[in-house]
């Protein structure tokens, strides 16, 4: 039987647990309840989780600029309870450095109050002192942020707040009477009156292709299947130091890989001006051979050099479009992206771009820049490169967005033409990067890129037709991610160094795979290799899949199914038929999940990633000065949760 003193469990802590944490002490500071037992569950770091382990290893970094990412609210933040106010990490790294310049007195105030363990400043001295705004953290020195970050919520909990926190996974959740049972992998057994799950990054089970490549590796022994996932949890020492290796991703997750094969296989990169990466790459002797192919074909595009934080695209069109659009009384497949949104957002791109070039080489347009724009607003997405044609003479001035969707669509060669042929590519996407605030084609592109956030929100909740989100929205997804969520610059430097020194080949998009039952070795062919097979007997899948309801196979995502507590969420297609998503449905609201009978659970509720279908921005952590999603969230689960718990609901 449960205990007189209520109990609340949260499952992940990391940075969604860690703001859950610091949310619900916010939320008791300002509205006393009385006694709790509170239980935290981590298998992997406690106050960081798996993705931002402070133990791995110093060469993989962050996707994200250290002035670009907080988990404290701010002022003006839409969260209910009180703001508590901290540093953002660059500000973290300054007041290690004892820079308090510029700070607010409440940002110091936190960290004076709350010192860092000094180890941190030991173990992450030389970064700490080579850091700058637009600096990408080593994951490691992010998850010390955030290891902060916890002992700082820890800390400010109330003394009737008593916690107890297991280091071990969460096998399953039963229901039992007016309570839940939690039932840990090492026998514990919990009673909670509610549970708030922020899990991150749940596996699914394996896709009728994975089922048959797991097949094959268990039929013969001498092959090797790396399994997407988190790069620190894939097994990277099972990848022969010899040998070919197929590789199937291009990018974060790829890049990761080639950081770990080559840094921490005691490779090393010298500058060398002569080369066209402008690095020179030195062998260890423990690199494979990596013949590499995705989706698309082309490696994501290296982050611009902006010399600061990346600027704000105006979105002029974007904003009017989702001003025009009452979304609080919008339902599902209320709106048609195809027709509705994406001509703005192709507008906003292409003006973005021919202002930069107009700025920087006016003499290459004819007319002036008012005509071009006025042309950019009649143009439909269809029309609109023809119509710039007659403005641009020369063909090479001219921005194709389009050409980005597929850009190796018509590009056939043998493997080592092919190679060389991105290569090229990428020599040209490194001048373009460091080009920064001077390059037209970074400017179009990054307008591309910031369209994601405001267009994820204007439609979430499903209010996007099933076939438009399929359609131009997967466009804009797919070319923003490619364009804004690619490496560091020097990433982009050290692959295209990794190919002159022979170690990464490419072998094109829409890569077919199959085995040798014969050999025992993967078979991989591509289009843009004219289908030349290329074999070996390892395959690395480089990437992280998306959590996905619909294939549970961990044992808590198998007992929630069972228990009848999740269901997914459904889009709507402009027939009104509903078909079902990789997300769980929740109540906005609040997070409470919604059960399979469609009820309201009374005790369990979820936030972050496992959400994205139904809401935006979930794997985006806190930006400063921005009222971030991410808070928001965990501050209505945090309060709803505390009013459930204490029998306020």
């Amino acid at each position: 039987m449960p205990g007189n003193t209520p109990a609340l469990a949260i499952l992940g802590l990391g940075p969604r647990g860690i703001s859950l944490i610091e949310r619900i002490a916010a939320e008791l500071a300002a509205h006393p309840r009385g006694p709790l037992d509170l239980h935290l569950i981590e298998d992997s770091v406690i106050g960081a989780g798996r993705i931002w382990d402070p133990r791995q290893p110093r060469t993989l970094c962050m996707n994200t600029l250290a002035g670009a990412v907080t988990l404290f609210a701010e002022p003006g933040a839409t969260v209910n309870a009180p703001v508590f106010e901290g540093p953002t990490q660059y500000e973290w790294i300054r007041l290690l450095r004892g820079d308090h310049e510029g700070i607010a007195p409440a940002k110091r105030a936190t960290f004076d109050t709350y010192p860092p363990d000094p180890q941190v400043a030991e173990d992450f001295a030389e970064e700490i002192a080579a850091s700058q705004a637009q600096s990408h953290p080593s994951r490691a020195f992010y998850g010390a942020y955030l290891r902060w970050c916890y002992d700082i919520a820890l800390a400010r909990l109330p003394e009737e707040v008593t916690v107890t926190v297991h280091n071990t996974r969460l096998n399953s959740i039963r229901e039992a009477e007016d309570h839940d049972l939690l039932i840990l992998d090492n026998g514990t057994e919990i009673t909670a009156d509610v549970t708030l799950l922020a899990a991150g990054w749940v596996t699914p089970g394996l896709n009728p292709e994975e089922q048959e490549v797991a097949a094959a590796v268990e039929k013969h022994p001498g092959m090797t299947w790396i399994q997407p996932g988190n790069p620190v949890e894939q097994p990277i020492g099972d990848i022969p130091d010899t040998g070919t290796v197929l590789v199937r991703g291009l990018g974060m997750g790829f890049f990761d890989l080639i950081a770990l094969l080559s840094f921490e296989r005691g490779g090393q990169f010298i500058k060398d001006p002569s080369a066209r990466a402008g690095l020179r790459y030195l062998p260890s002797g423990r690199e494979p051979k990596l013949v590499v192919s995705s989706l698309r074909g082309y490696p994501y595009l290296p982050k611009s050099n902006y010399g600061g934080l990346p600027p704000t695209p105006e979105l002029a069109r974007l904003c009017t479009v989702i001003d025009s659009l009452p979304t609080a009384k919008l339902g599902p497949a209320s709106i048609d992206f195809d027709r509705q949104v994406w001509p703005a957002i192709i507008r906003d791109s292409y003006e973005a771009y021919y202002r930069t070039l107009h700025r920087l080489r006016p003499e290459a347009i004819t007319g002036t820049l008012g005509e071009l724009v006025e042309i950019i607003d009649r143009a439909t997405p269809e029309n609109i490169n023809e119509k710039m044609a007659r403005f641009i003479p020369e063909k090479s001035e001219r921005f194709d967005l389009f050409a980005w969707k597929h850009p190796l669509q018509e590009v056939v060669g043998t493997p080592k033409e092919f190679t060389e042929h991105i290569a090229q590519r990428m020599s040209c996407d490194i001048l373009e990067a460091e080009a920064g605030l001077d390059s037209p084609l970074k400017a179009g592109l990054w307008a591309i890129s910031a369209s994601r956030k405001p267009a994820q929100i204007l439609g979430a909740q499903g209010r996007y037709t099933f076939e438009s989100r399929s359609n131009h929205y997967a466009t804009l997804m797919a070319i923003g991610q490619m364009a804004g969520s690619g490496p560091p610059l020097f990433r982009t430097r050290q692959l295209l160094a990794l190919v002159d020194a022979g170690i990464v080949h490419f072998l094109g998009g829409d890569p077919e795979l199959r085995v040798d039952e014969v050999a025992g070795e993967f078979v991989m062919t591509s289009p843009n290799t004219a289908d030349t097979p290329v074999s070996a007997p390892t395959l690395v899948d480089a990437w992280m899949h998306k959590p996905d309801v619909r294939r549970p196979a961990d044992p808590l995502s198998i007992s929630l199914h069972e228990e009848g507590r999740v269901r997914s969420f459904h889009e709507t297609t402009t027939d009104s038929q509903r078909l079902a998503t990789g997300s769980p449905e929740v109540d906005v609201s609040s997070g409470r999940m919604i059960r399979a009978d469609q009820q309201l659970d009374p005790r369990l509720y979820l936030v972050g990633i496992p959400t994205y279908s139904q809401l935006p921005d979930t794997t985006i952590s806190p930006i400063p000065g921005t009222d971030a999603l991410l808070l928001q969230e965990t501050d209505k689960a945090a309060r709803h949760a505390l009013a459930t718990v204490f029998g306020e609901m």
